[in-house]
């Protein structure tokens, strides 16, 4: 009898207890998929961030994210004005909601800016019979795109040491822009604001005669984001059209980010159709090339909103502008759960291993500091955040250079602070100590230049002065001041949030992994029933034992 129990007891053992453990296990992993398998997530916007957005939903479409989101290319305006209307989950944008002409207003919900491309603005060009390769100014690439140089031999472009002994072709210019709401369009009204004042408030005044189509009408101090072509020029919708026309226009010229201009072949090895080189404020003429975008960069001050202050003066023979930042625009407390799975590891992964695939396709690597506060920003305010996986944690792709180190030509990107202390890690994050070399805190500007910003919510002007040069553009929810003067100075307090430094304070309660509590409660009565089980079988005597 006692035999016969034993084997009994095996083979309850044998087939009751795995079938309760596999099914408690799938009840887990179906909780797992319910968090992130089974929601996708649309976006859109920028088209001069898209080659990195995109790459990027590809990678985590494979195992072992598996994630699913959708982005559609239109403009920063677009993504913006949909985010806001509740019609995309997500954006991404060149620029904040500054004003009005730029686009829609806020949300009503709270979101979050998030940092997640740096790229120059490449002067695309097709000049058939060129054989060097064209040299810009801020002064010619303002003129050429507002339509006041209307040939190639125009004398101007040999000022200021450009195009040395270069012969141009009598050929007429072609400038070709965006006329939508395009971020591009924002970066580049503020570089020829702030370095060329003259040269725009001209071209404003040579617009003011017209109907601008897109509505829009061009101010000589206020950046918006519609360029009006000028009478020569042509009007696109998207960079993707702009790279294409140029590609195919003899004379044209246009604003891109650089892997657009690499996917048409315009990749320098033929000077008559390649990138412009731009004049910096040291002298120096520089490519839009990673690291020299990470050191114009270097010179940004960022706001308490997570956006930046571009600064176009910073000194450095490898400064390369205009270059700046693109965001990603994520809901925060109040959405759901279940969609906050998705961002959250989307974001874990584009600002880590993503980074370091950056420079493969044009674009500059943010840096630890903002790194580590993209995803510091996500884990406490985005429901259903996750911490980085192992691999991210130790794939921060470092990027940060100190104005100290641009202005002594530094060649690679460091794993330098370029604004305050170094950072404590995010979530899950090995605590490795980095040094800040040069100056860690300090931000440089060019002698004899300064910048001051004042905003507030509402849309208070703000007032930059670079060179003798002033322009005013309003910010929208933002509650900061700036002030930076010629031969370096560090922001004045109050000028916005250290982008290096952690979110603190715990949120109350244990963060939700984002589950369906449904599946998870099973699983658990799953184990518990087990549990039970087992202790019946070990407490009740065999019935050989029983009384006889």
């Amino acid at each position: 009898m006692m035999a016969r129990t034993s084997k009994w007891r095996r083979s309850w053992w044998e087939r009751v207890v795995p079938g309760a453990l596999l099914v408690a296990a799938s009840t887990l992993g179906m909780a797992g998929q319910a968090a992130a398998g089974s929601v996708t997530l649309n976006g859109g916007g920028s088209s001069f961030a898209a080659p990195a957005i995109t790459q990027w939903v590809t990678d985590v479409s494979h195992s072992p994210y598996s994630l699913s989101l959708n982005y559609s290319t239109s403009n920063s305006g677009q993504g913006r004005y949909e985010f806001t209307n509740e019609t995309a989950d997500f954006a991404v944008s060149d620029t904040g909601y500054v004003n009005a002409s730029v686009g829609t207003t806020p949300p009503s919900f709270p979101f979050d800016f998030i940092p997640v491309t740096a790229a120059g603005v490449a002067f695309m060009y097709n000049i058939p019979g060129l054989t060097h390769a064209l040299q810009l100014t801020s002064y010619t690439a303002c003129l050429l795109l507002t339509g006041q140089i209307s040939n190639w031999d125009d004398p101007a472009l040999h000022l200021n040491g450009a195009n040395a002994g270069v012969t141009f072709p009598n050929l007429a210019v072609r400038p070709v822009t965006e006329s939508d709401p395009a971020g591009t369009n924002f970066v580049l009204e503020e570089y020829c604001i702030d370095t060329q004042p003259a040269v725009w408030t001209k071209y404003a005044q040579n617009m003011s005669g017209t109907a601008p189509p897109s509505g829009v009408v061009i101010s000589a101090t206020v950046p918006n984001s519609n360029w009006e072509a000028p009478a020569n020029g042509y009007d696109e919708q998207s960079t993707s059209a702009v790279a294409s026309n140029v590609a195919n226009t003899s004379g044209a010229i246009g604003p891109v980010q650089e892997n657009y201009a690499v996917q048409s072949q315009f990749t320098g090895s033929n000077p008559a159709k390649a990138v412009a080189a731009v004049q910096n404020a040291s002298g120096d003429f520089t490519l839009p090339t990673p690291i020299d975008v990470a050191s114009a960069l270097a010179y940004a001050t960022q706001l308490s909103n997570g956006t930046h202050v571009l600064d176009f003066s910073g000194l450095g023979p490898k400064v390369y502008n205009p270059s700046t930042y693109s965001y990603l625009l994520t809901p925060t407390k109040g959405w759901a759960a279940t969609k906050g799975a998705v961002m959250s590891p989307f974001v874990n992964y584009v600002l880590t291993l993503g980074q370091q695939e950056a420079p493969k396709i044009g674009f500059a690597s943010l840096g630890l500091s903002l790194e580590r506060y993209g995803i510091d920003k996500v884990t406490a305010d985005v429901p259903g955040a996750v911490a980085p996986t192992a691999a991210e944690s130790n794939g921060y792709s470092c990027g940060d250079l100190t104005p100290a180190e641009v202005q002594a030509g530094a060649s690679a990107p460091t794993c330098g602070v370029t604004n305050g202390a170094p950072p404590p890690p995010p979530p899950g994050a090995p605590n490795t100590p980095t040094s800040s070399a040069g100056g860690s805190g300090t931000t440089s500007t060019a002698a004899g230049s300064s910048a001051t910003t004042k905003s507030a919510l509402g849309a208070t002007p703000t007032t930059k002065t670079v060179g003798g040069a002033s322009s005013t553009h309003n910010t929208v929810g933002i509650d900061s001041s700036t002030s930076n003067t010629g031969g370096g100075s560090t922001p004045a307090a109050g000028s916005g949030v250290d982008p290096s430094v952690a979110l603190t304070g715990a949120p109350a309660g244990l963060p939700s992994t984002g589950a369906d509590s449904v599946p998870v409660a099973l699983a658990g009565a799953a184990l518990m029933f087990i549990g039970w089980l087992v202790r019946r079988r070990l407490v009740v005597r065999p019935l050989g034992q029983r009384k006889r």
